[in-house]
């Protein structure tokens, strides 16, 4: 995979994939296409947002299911914490994995490869998961690992992003509480944003936000439904919830690789306004405790 800057347009991730994987007629894409190596087939699209910033769209079918029932709703609120790059999502009759890439203007073409790579790769791995889970079946397979997670170098990579991040959210924020097993943290109104550094393909890192958004309370079917409505509405971002915690979480991730900080800036900023605008809300309909009522 290739580490240079590309501009963020429909010609340049083309020519980026082009180069790391096999394309397919698009078919109204941008891109479609396979990583060869056990994955599902993925497009790219090229969108723009209500603001008029350009972001790219990697999706990648998983599992058929009809329809976005409760339990279908629960069971991916809660694998979404199992994703490391991306999101499920259900469309047309079938559960994807997703992700959307807020780079600017340009981005590293490692971003929008590694993209693809992840949510095909995961399309794929969970799907025998997710039979398993929706079915009832025992036992329940493992959650499946990236290949990065297992490298002996793998930590050696978090911790050159990690001093990359510390240096970003010392410039912007004059610093973020550090935790050793949380990561950093800071507070944004009613909720704290939270951001740690994952191994993700290779040599490659994931930098993720994320934010605690009701504690103390169970995943009913209606709760999951709405959060995943409520997911739906921005290309960013995910639910997820921690049945032994009883909590519900919104992160956003971003590759680590050429890291810049107005990149990490975006994703805490996606975080901080979901979880400050959507806590209040929740916890009046459904229940728990935000974060500053802990």
């Amino acid at each position: 995979m290739e580490d240079h800057l590309i501009e963020v347009n429909e010609i340049e991730v083309r020519r980026a994939l082009a180069r790391s994987f096999t394309g397919h007629d698009p078919g109204g894409h941008t891109w479609r296409g396979e990583i060869e190596i056990g994955g599902a087939e993925a497009t790219v699209d090229v969108q723009t947002t209500s603001g008029g910033e350009p972001y790219v769209e990697v999706a990648a079918p998983s599992i058929e299911h009809p329809q976005l029932d409760g339990r279908l709703a629960r069971t991916l609120v809660i694998e979404n914490a199992e994703l490391v790059l991306g999101r499920f999502t259900h469309a047309d009759g079938r559960v994807h994995v997703e992700h959307a890439i807020l780079a600017g203007t340009t981005m590293a073409a490692v971003e929008v490869q590694a993209s693809v790579w992840a949510v095909a790769w995961a399309a794929d791995a969970f799907a025998h998961r997710l039979e398993a889970l929706l079915g009832e079946a025992t036992p329940t397979p493992a959650p499946p690992k990236t290949p990065a997670a297992l490298l002996r170098d793998a930590q050696a990579h978090v911790e050159i992003t990690d001093h990359r991040v510390k240096h970003f959210l010392d410039e912007r924020f004059g610093g973020f509480d550090h935790d050793p097993d949380w990561g950093y943290h800071g507070g944004f109104g009613s909720a704290r944003v939270f951001v740690d550094v994952l191994p993700v393909l290779d040599d490659s890192t994931a930098v993720r936000a994320s934010s605690p958004v009701l504690s103390d309370i169970d995943l009913t079917d209606d709760l999951a439904l709405e959060l995943m409505r409520l997911a739906a509405e921005s290309p960013f971002g995910c639910y997820s919830y921690q049945p032994a915690r009883r909590e519900v979480w919104f992160e956003h991730v971003i590759l680590g690789d050429d890291l810049d900080r107005p990149e990490l800036e975006a994703a805490i900023q996606v975080v901080a306004d979901t979880a400050d605008g959507e806590d209040d809300e929740l916890a009046g309909r459904f229940g728990g405790r935000r974060y500053a009522d802990l």
